[in-house]
């Protein structure tokens, strides 16, 4: 096997989400990395074991050295990086939000159109064992006819100080981060996913914190703290309420009723990097039953399944296998469903 050549755009984020499963697994090699600064790219390089470092993403999506280029940086910086390595003819992954507005999606879209190669956007949750059971048994029937479903996203982060830290860029809306853009898209994207097409949608999102606990002379939070949006997913009405500064939020849960039962599944916090446990309840039990998902051909060995890297791993490994074929992993997030997402928070 012929690992992928992988170029990272962006030293933060990715250090402890992305680079540890590119060292465990064989499908990828870094050999170069990018940041806006010469002395953090030099020692994520030294971490990556190695790797050329850049200052300047646009010469390292240039190198011939590099197959796939992974964009982990804020936000509103996504377009023109994505599209640079698409236009270099590269593979493409980036990070989640696909963009700040439809209105760059549709671009960074079309340019993955025009390169052919693969565009994914990072909505790792999809690869959370416990969410992928999920979906095998909604699709086997179990629920039956799925006659509601209601997701809860509540979390501490932005509450406490030690969370804010280097991440005070998420409270400045032009950043393209919000609890709606980043963990309620996430869960849009699992209702999606799961349950069937988005439809009649509708919510509202506001700022109900804008004093985050930050450094003396920090400015207002302008980003929407909290979200509530409801609509239909395959027919059946659907619900999802969020907020990254709920203090003692307990997590993310999703509850789904069907005609012959109901289906629950919980997370700790975001279900991208948290085990998610699911229980499911016929309709004559008098007590949810756990049900543990079964190996499949995603797992990853090399990591523990309760590692937070655990989705993106699964979502790397599948992305690897379909880096040569001419039909990718059906499964497989893309810039069209980070596009279809975006078109929602913009609308709301």
């Amino acid at each position: 096997m012929t690992p992928l050549r992988v170029g990272v755009i962006g030293a933060a984020y990715s250090l402890t989400a992305h680079l540890p499963v590119y060292a465990a697994l064989p499908e990828f090699r870094v050999t170069a990395i990018a940041t806006a600064h010469r002395e953090t790219a030099e020692a994520a390089a030294e971490q990556a074991g190695g790797a050329a470092a850049y200052d300047d993403y646009r010469a390292m999506v240039a190198s011939p050295e590099v197959d796939l280029v992974d964009v982990v940086t804020r936000p509103r910086l996504h377009a023109a990086m994505a599209v640079a390595g698409l236009e270099a003819g590269k593979h493409v992954l980036c990070e989640a939000p696909l963009a700040v507005s439809a209105g760059e999606g549709s671009a960074m879209r079309d340019a993955a159109r025009a390169a052919g190669t693969l565009a994914v956007v990072d909505m790792q949750s999809r690869f959370s064992p416990g969410l992928w059971h999920l979906r095998a048994l909604v699709r086997e029937g179990w629920l039956g006819t799925v006659e509601n479903v209601a997701v809860t996203a509540f979390y501490p982060s932005f509450a406490r100080p030690e969370a804010v830290g280097n991440n005070i860029w998420c409270a400045d809306a032009a950043n393209g981060a919000s609890s709606l853009r980043v963990h309620g898209l996430h869960s849009l994207d699992l209702i999606r996913w799961v349950f069937g097409p988005l439809d009649q949608v509708t919510g509202v999102t506001a700022v109900r914190r804008p004093g985050w606990p930050a450094a003396v002379g920090a400015p207002p939070a302008t980003s929407a703290d909290s979200a509530a949006v409801a609509g239909t997913a395959g027919g059946a009405p659907f619900s999802l309420h969020s907020s990254w500064t709920a203090w003692h939020g307990d997590g993310w849960r999703l509850t789904a009723y069907g005609s012959a039962g109901r289906l629950v599944a919980e997370a700790a916090g975001h279900t991208g990097h948290f085990p998610v446990t699911l229980y499911g309840q016929r309709a004559d039990d008098a007590e949810p039953v756990r049900l543990e998902p079964p190996p499949d051909d995603n797992d990853v060995p090399e990591l523990d399944r309760t590692a937070p890297q655990y989705p993106f791993a699964r979502l790397a490994r599948t992305l690897a296998a379909s880096a040569g074929d001419r039909y990718p992993h059906p499964d497989l997030p893309t810039f069209d469903d980070g596009l279809a997402l975006l078109g929602i928070a913009d609308a709301l």
